[in-house]
Formats: C-alpha cells, sequence, structure tokens
C-alpha cells in the first residue's frame, strides 16, 4: 500500500503520506463516514480547520533520526488521532474517556442484509451517539447503508443543515439546535456536524453541553478555522458578545473545568494561543481525565511566538537507541493500556497480527513489518501505515513509540510470553 513493499528481508522505505506524516491510516470507515479533511468538499460553508504552525519544542522526540526526511517527520500540527483517525484508539495506543457529559443524538441504523424478501423495507433500530468516544469512533460503528439510502440522508441532512443555519443567523438557537440535531440523525458519521453542535449549545449558553460534545470532537480531528466559524453568524460582534458572555462564565466559575476547555477552544479558533495555553492549562490541572486539554495547551505552547533568543528546544535523548536484531521481534508481545490488552504478533513471514481488547470488544489490524536501515518499525496494513522507534530493554520487552510524538509519550510496554 502507498508503494511500501515490507518484508523483513527488504529493504524498507517509509512512505509519506496526508501531509508528509509517516503515521497514517486513510480509509473513509476508519475516521467516520467524513473525515474531517473533506469537511470542504463536503459542506460549501466550511472554510478550513487550524493550521498553525509548530517548532521543534514540541516535535523534538526522536531528533536523531531528523537527518532524512523520509524518516521521523513528526505528526502535523495536532495529535496523534488526527494524523491516524480511530486507528490510535482502536490499535490501543491511546484510550480515550469524556471528561464532560453531553446530551446525546438519537439516530436510526438500519439492516441492509435482512430485508425481510418481497422489496420489504430494511429493518430498523434506534441508537444514539453518546459521546462518550472520540466521534471517528463512534462514526465508524455506523457506517451508511446501501447508496440509495445513503444519498436519501445525505440530502435529508444538508436540507436540514441549511434550515439550521438560517435559524442561527437570525438568533434562533433553538430551533437551530432541533434542525441540527435532524441533520446528525441522517448522517452520524459527519464529524464536522458535531463541531457545528457544539457551536449552537455554546450560542444557547449551555456550555457544560457544549464542552462534552466537542471535546470527543477534538480528539477526532482539529477545530475550525476562523473564517468557517464566523460564516455562521450574521455578523462578528454577535459572535464577540457570545463569546464575551463565556468569558464571563469563566470568570465566575473558575473551578470549572468544562469552562475553562471551551474557552480555550474558542481562543484557539480566534488564533489566541497564549490565551488559549491558558485555558487549556486549567482545565487540564481541574480535570486529569482531559486528555484533550493536556494535549492542546503543549500544542498551543509550541505555536507560541518565538521569545527571540533563536534557541530551539530539543530532546534530552543523545544517541539513538541500538538496532534491534530482526530475529528477536519475531513472537508473540503482550501490553495492558488502560483496561484494554494488547497482542502483537510478529512472524517470520514478515507478517504481523495486532490485536487490541478491551471490555467491549477486540479490533485487529494485519499487515506486514519491517526494520529499515536507522531501525525504525514499520507496520503497513490496508491504507495505513505506523512507523516507530524500538528498544529491547531485554530480550523478553519491547518499547514501542510511535515516531513523530511530543516528549514525554510513555509508548507501550510489551512483554514477551
Amino acid at each position: 500500500v502507498w508503494g511500501n513493499q515490507v518484508n523483513i528481508q527488504n529493504n524498507i522505505r517509509i512512505d509519506n503520506s496526508f501531509r508528509q506524516n509517516n503515521n497514517y491510516a486513510y480509509r473513509p470507515n476508519a475516521w467516520g463516514a467524513r473525515p474531517w479533511w473533506g469537511a470542504g468538499e463536503s459542506h460549501g460553508w466550511h472554510h478550513g480547520h487550524w493550521n498553525y504552525g509548530y517548532s521543534g519544542r514540541y516535535y523534538s522526540n526522536r531528533w536523531y533520526y531528523h537527518d532524512d526526511n523520509d524518516f521521523a517527520q513528526g505528526f502535523m500540527w495536532g495529535i496523534a488521532a488526527w494524523s491516524l483517525g480511530n486507528a490510535v484508539y482502536n490499535m490501543g495506543y491511546q484510550t480515550y474517556s469524556n471528561p464532560y457529559p453531553a446530551p446525546p443524538v438519537q439516530y436510526n441504523t438500519y439492516n441492509y442484509n435482512n430485508d425481510g424478501g418481497g422489496g420489504a423495507a430494511p429493518s430498523s433500530s434506534k441508537s444514539a451517539i453518546t459521546y462518550n468516544e472520540p466521534v471517528s469512533v463512534t462514526a465508524a460503528a455506523a457506517p451508511p447503508g446501501d447508496e440509495e439510502q445513503t444519498k436519501i440522508a445525505e440530502t435529508k441532512s444538508a436540507e436540514a443543515v441549511d434550515a439550521s443555519r438560517d435559524a442561527f443567523k437570525s438568533g434562533d438557537y433553538v430551533a437551530a439546535l432541533k434542525s441540527c440535531d435532524e441533520a446528525i440523525a441522517y448522517t452520524p458519521g459527519d464529524v464536522t456536524l458535531h463541531e457545528y453542535r457544539g457551536l449552537v449549545l455554546f450560542a444557547l449558553g449551555r456550555y457544560s453541553d457544549a464542552a462534552g460534545v466537542l471535546n470527543p470532537v477534538l480528539a477526532s480531528g482539529p477545530g475550525w478555522g476562523w473564517d468557517t466559524m464566523v460564516g455562521f453568524y450574521d455578523s462578528s460582534s454577535t459572535y464577540d458578545g457570545h463569546l464575551r458572555k463565556l468569558e464571563d462564565y469563566v470568570k465566575g466559575k473558575p473551578d470549572g473545568a468544562d469552562g475553562h476547555f471551551l474557552l480555550g477552544y474558542h481562543y484557539l479558533v480566534c488564533g489566541h494561543m497564549e490565551k488559549c495555553y491558558e485555558q487549556f492549562a486549567a482545565a487540564a490541572k481541574l480535570q486529569p481525565a482531559d486528555s484533550v486539554s493536556r494535549e492542546l495547551r503543549d500544542l498551543a505552547k509550541s505555536s507560541l511566538p518565538d521569545d527571540g533568543s533563536g534557541a530551539t528546544e530539543e530532546s534530552p535523548a543523545s544517541t539513538p537507541p541500538p538496532p534491534v536484531p530482526v530475529e528477536k521481534l519475531v513472537g508473540t508481545w503482550t501490553a495492558t493500556q488502560g483496561a484494554g490488552e494488547i497482542t502483537f504478533k510478529m512472524l517470520e513471514s514478515g507478517d504481523f497480527v495486532w490485536a487490541f481488547k478491551d471490555k467491549e470488544k477486540i479490533t485487529e489490524m494485519k499487515g506486514t513489518y519491517g526494520l529499515n536501515d536507522k531501525g525504525l518499525l514499520v507496520l503497513t496494513s490496508d491504507d495505513s501505515q505506523m512507523v516507530s522507534v524500538i528498544s529491547l530493554p531485554q530480550d523478553s520487552e519491547l518499547k514501542f513509540t510511535l515516531v513523530g510524538m511530543p516528549d514525554g509519550d510513555p509508548g507501550l510496554d510489551f512483554k514477551k510470553g
């Protein structure tokens, strides 16, 4: 896939795909029915996401590989899931829990493999998006139906969005929320509609609910740029009024992590990097379970203007880990992550199986693996690639860290068994 021929007997070439990320996943169902980076093609009102610069202060991890553009290129400005989609959660590399409750959205799911025969309508059942998982993960669990039904659903969703936008622009936010929920019910996998829902809740002054919707949205992809946000309003002054109300709410409730998180999000949309850093830092301190605020805090800090010193902070590491003999990788490795367990099998043939089991399901990824000439482990599966730094503290222990992650990323600790 993507030009790679990965086998432990071959020279391994790492492909850079999707904005020069070595670690990527490109499959619509892996991202949800509509991945965030395709939103501009799907919605005429969408004019882009966050795309701020980054510095070596954040992406200095594994700096000793940076002399070759084909290796160790970091993720784009963002967190791991923005590049890998829900693969980073499905594989168990990261776990997620939403620290802020959110009102669910009800929708119908259809079983087209059990249409009852004789032209009968397919069976349906009620489902709900609860925002307990990243929106991309939830969306992948609700794939679209057949082509005809998908087109009908998308048309009805677009009509509901238009009605919602008209109501929003006129200041009728209750009607806007009702039509927004209707649109999501037709296309629950459209991640950008969930971000719009967060905006409507913000306009209604339902700040805790807005935070509960936006946290799993930002665990899936970056937020809107200013042009997209302000386009929903009749004027920028109306948005400014809403923002001032949120600021007053946060000042009056300084111990509320949800308010700080939401204000940090809006400051980031507006490009106020220092202010958003302060808000995400406050949210992360008040709510340790808010992993999104913690990562966005670090991202915002890395994107602050240079202090003029011209110095770039680097990782304290001075030498790369010693190369791992490929024959020592063969076998079955296990690691725990949160409440789940990862089983990673590497075969002599060059094939691998990665399985993550949590309390609800088992997710498997299969493909081929190999080491490149710098000792990086390259895992290639259908439409995805993961590149990691590995080391063997002992023959029965494997340290696995995705390339391009920020300094301090704990990675995974496997044991051979």
